[in-house]
């Protein structure tokens, strides 16, 4: 029988997600937070197979891995090592979200929605995943959408005691309105 099995994984990710080039499509709006995003499960099928203990370890070195290549810019490769920790872990929202945003700073916008949509379908909470995918949704021209993201997003940031993103997202919000 297959279950979700939690491996505690505490990081503490603080790094740039969007470079200057994109803060440019959104005048006046610094769109490149700073994220303190805790990490604080990693999601994995847990089944009675010897491998499933040696499955979650790859997945946690190629989250990490990842991680570390998403940091020092090098997206493509952040990108297939986020496809490894999918392949591993088909339910990894974290693996969606950095994928997700790793696909926006590429500016390949289609690919960047799929992704943050699917870590939204996998947890609903993660308030930065509402947030890049308000800025997707404006950058695909679908600004009811964004408004709508971006509204979650400042709720949950809210929620968060994050009220340094909350308002930027009310800031992006204005400027959507007024674009």
């Amino acid at each position: 029988m297959k279950g979700l099995k939690a491996i505690s994984a505490i990081v503490v990710l603080s790094f740039m997600v969007i470079s200057q080039k994109a803060n440019a499509q959104i005048p006046g709006i610094d769109i490149k937070p700073q994220i303190q995003l805790p990490i604080e499960t990693l999601q994995i099928e847990s089944t009675p197979n010897p491998n499933s203990r040696e499955d979650a370890r790859k997945a946690q070195a190629y989250f990490k891995k990842g991680i570390e290549l998403f940091e020092a810019g090098k997206l493509n490769e952040a990108i297939q090592a986020f496809n490894e920790v999918i392949k591993i872990q088909p339910n990894n929202q974290y693996a969606y979200f950095f994928r997700g945003v790793s696909y926006l700073k590429l500016k390949k916008y289609q690919q960047a929605k799929l992704d943050l949509d699917k870590s939204i379908v996998l947890d609903n909470s993660i308030s930065y995943s509402y947030y890049f995918r308000g800025i997707t949704n404006y950058l695909l021209g679908n600004k009811n959408s964004a408004i709508t993201d971006l509204q979650t997003a400042a709720k949950l940031f809210e929620k968060d005691e994050n009220t340094r993103m909350a308002k930027k997202s009310r800031d992006v919000i204005q400027y959507i309105r007024n674009a």
